[in-house]
């Protein structure tokens, strides 16, 4: 009769080959994995002008960053000073680039002008002016200033209605966990759980997915399991740093299969986070089964 040892070793064979093939079937499908946080309130515009910023330069950049401040709106130094919303002391700007364009008639600067200053020719066809180069300005976000204009308002949500196991778990872990921003992370030098506000999630299970998948790293402290992906954290990207990725992120679906978080397509997604791990561990079979092993530690450890 197999030991219980021996029956955990199984137990994670079985969980590693169904990963491994959620793996190849999301990698075939070419699932792509989707960030569930909203991060911004829509595509980075200037809220003074009424303008999108475009460009595939200047969109992305913006865009970005506007990830980092977890809002959209971006305006020049002068701009924001007439809204009352100058940006702080010491804060940097992000640089962005703009075609300038001449009147195609008197070869004079135009900018945005519908009528030409010079000769008084009408600015309506693409032909009645002629790109004469880039200029560059400085924009900062609206989060950056003294008064930034109110965010997006969200309604308030109850993560743990509906999700009482999950909740569980977490409050019985009892780590540090701060709800700020957009970001969702754990700092290892800090000992804390980052999570964004539950109603800037697409969903709910989302909310929790995510959730569990940070206190995976929590897990890793040197204090409870002492995982080196944690504990001897050597840099974003490396071999080490994909393979505490993907301990996380089959410990979250472990867990959510545990407490029953739920919804249409989450399985999906935690195979295609797999999957861009993967890549960077050359796709190697037995490292899946190495993170499973690491992982029925965590789901251990936090439903002990």
């Amino acid at each position: 009769m197999a030991n219980a040892s021996e029956m955990i070793e199984e137990a994670d064979a079985r969980n590693a080959e169904a990963i491994i093939a959620s793996i190849k079937a999301a990698q075939a499908n070419g699932t792509r994995w989707v960030n569930p946080v909203d991060q911004t309130d829509g595509f980075p515009s200037n809220p003074t002008t009424g303008r999108l910023y475009g460009g595939s330069y200047n969109g992305l950049i913006l865009l970005i960053m506007s990830s980092h401040y977890g809002d959209s709106r971006w305006a020049g130094f002068g701009q924001w000073k007439a809204k009352g919303n100058a940006p702080r002391k010491g804060e940097q700007g992000t640089a962005i680039f703009f075609p300038r364009f001449a009147c195609a008639a008197c070869n004079k600067a135009i900018g945005f002008a519908k009528k030409c200053g010079g000769c008084g020719a009408a600015i309506v066809k693409a032909s009645d002016k002629r790109m004469v180069g880039f200029g560059q300005s400085v924009v900062f976000n609206n989060q950056q200033g003294v008064n930034p204009m109110p965010t997006v308002e969200r309604p308030d949500v109850d993560p743990a209605e509906g999700y009482e196991a999950a909740a569980a778990i977490v409050a019985k872990a009892g780590a540090d966990v701060r709800h700020a921003g957009v970001r969702c992370f754990y700092s290892p030098s800090e000992d804390y759980v980052g999570m964004a506000p539950a109603a800037s999630f697409a969903t709910t299970a989302d909310y929790w997915s995510t959730m569990l998948h940070e206190h995976a790293h929590w897990t890793g402290h040197s204090s409870r399991l002492n995982r080196p992906g944690i504990v001897d954290f050597n840099g974003f990207g490396t071999p080490q740093y994909a393979f505490e990725e993907l301990v996380a992120e089959i410990s979250a679906s472990f867990l959510c299969k545990h407490a029953g978080v739920t919804r249409e397509g989450l399985d999906s997604q935690h195979a295609a986070y797999l999957a861009s791990w993967c890549k960077a561990l050359e796709d190697d079979p037995s490292v899946i089964r190495r993170a499973c092993g690491e992982a029925s530690k965590v789901l251990r450890y936090l439903t002990k």
